[in-house]
């Protein structure tokens, strides 16, 4: 009785933790069949590794562990790709911005217009922000909401650039300009970043899935030669350090690669 209430009661915050992020991402799925996906992964990963470790219960509830973690990277996956889409969008709309405020329009009209010119995600952030300011809410809170919404550092300079320039009579439509400008620098002083540490990146994945790559061909080949890792007490203890290596490691190359802009 106590595991089922633990159980429910952790079903129930997911659903809860998970319903926020369908509704940021909008991804049309309801958290119940997320759930669903994360308890069949569960299952899927406790089963494999039972075949491959001859039903060794601490393997087995690792490998469940590991298949219920699977939706959970591909959530935050789809939230990383939609900032990277909505930074790459963002340059265009700044600009787009400033001309109709030239033109004459206010911020709003000129939110309006990228809704009606630009597609997801952006068009789907600044109509929610439209929504919400037509509602009451004032239209910077909804614009720091966004903000804190999406994560993106790019949308943080333009939002408090436009806090700013609102509470100290700047004209907007140059200082919206100025920061797109900046971006723009950040933009290619990223690039340039990313392709000096390219190396050092595929390094990290070669090295890091290249002792499993060679433990399935093995198994593959010879599985009696492999299933003593997975079946003996001394198999699992070097699996265990192999793991343990592997994630030290990995942290230890994403560190050195890793650069602020």
């Amino acid at each position: 009785m106590v595991a089922v209430q633990a159980a429910g009661g952790y079903r129930r915050r997911f659903i809860q933790k998970t319903e926020e992020k369908v509704v940021a991402l909008y991804l049309g799925v309801s958290p119940e069949r997320l759930w669903l996906y994360t308890m069949l992964g569960a299952a899927a990963g406790g089963l494999l590794m039972a075949l491959v470790s001859d039903f060794k219960l601490l393997l087995v509830a690792a490998g469940a562990v590991a298949g219920f973690l699977v939706p959970r990277f591909y959530l935050s996956n789809m939230e990383g790709q939609r900032r990277k889409k909505f930074d790459a969008q963002l340059l265009d709309a700044i600009p787009m911005v400033s001309g109709a405020m030239k033109a004459g329009m206010s911020l709003l009209q000129a939110m309006e217009q990228v809704t009606r010119e630009m597609g997801p995600p952006i068009r789907q952030e600044f109509a929610h922000v439209l929504q919400e300011n037509r509602v009451g809410k004032p239209l910077m809170q909804a614009l720091h909401d966004m903000k804190n919404r999406l994560g993106s550092e790019d949308l943080s300079i333009t939002v408090n650039a436009i806090g700013i320039a609102q509470e100290t009579g700047g004209v907007l439509s140059e200082v919206l300009l100025k920061i797109a400008d900046a971006i723009r620098a950040r933009n290619r002083v990223r690039a340039k970043i990313n392709t000096m540490t390219a190396q050092g990146r595929l390094q990290g994945i070669v090295m890091s899935l290249m002792p499993w790559f060679l433990a399935l061909i093995l198994f593959l080949l010879d599985p009696d030669l492999v299933r003593p890792m997975f079946t003996t007490s001394t198999g699992q203890i070097m699996l265990v350090v192999v793991v343990v290596f592997e994630i030290c490691g990995w942290l230890v190359i994403r560190r050195l690669i890793a650069v602020d802009v």
